[in-house]
């Protein structure tokens, strides 16, 4: 992973705080990969409730493809979930970042991802809490790498 897409992941995670901290329930996000990966992710784990395609204005009523014309205007739009006024991201944040960065092993995953070790100065996983990691440019959750055994690299953390 280029360390351009760690620059999008950290305008990411903090763009998600702002809203948390605001009590923001719908935001848009540039229209990349990175963003629609992890966006993406979170909406697997059930941290966010909607992703939709749109423009700087809002979400489309009807799709419109992005192509390379049009890239510049799109959006991601997302829907955070709250519960009793409380958003469900309690905390979001990197774990590799342009200057640092965690490849992790296939036995490393493992050991994070059971919640007894620290690994690399990375805090062990807690309960409720999820791990992303990259591997082949695809992001997975840390419990689902562990599984298959995959390396990779830690990108972010959710609770």
């Amino acid at each position: 992973m280029s360390s351009a897409s760690l620059i999008q992941l950290a305008n990411l995670t903090a763009h998600i705080r702002n809203c948390i901290n605001i009590t923001l329930s719908k935001t848009a996000l540039n229209y990349n990969k990175t963003n629609l990966q992890a966006l993406l992710s979170l909406y697997q784990q059930g941290f966010i409730s909607n992703i939709q395609n749109g423009s700087n204005t809002g979400p489309d009523i009807i799709n419109t493809p992005v192509t390379p014309l049009n890239i510049s205007s799109r959006k991601l739009w997302i829907d955070l979930k709250y519960r009793n006024n409380s958003s469900v991201i309690r905390k979001i944040s990197l774990i590799s970042t342009p200057n640092r960065k965690y490849d992790l092993t296939s036995s490393e995953i493992k050991n994070l991802a059971s919640g007894n070790k620290q690994v690399r100065r990375i805090e062990p996983l807690q309960p409720s809490e999820c791990i992303f990691i990259e591997n082949g440019g695809e992001f997975y959750e840390i419990q689902d790498a562990a599984k298959k055994g995959l390396d990779g690299r830690a990108l972010f953390r959710v609770k």
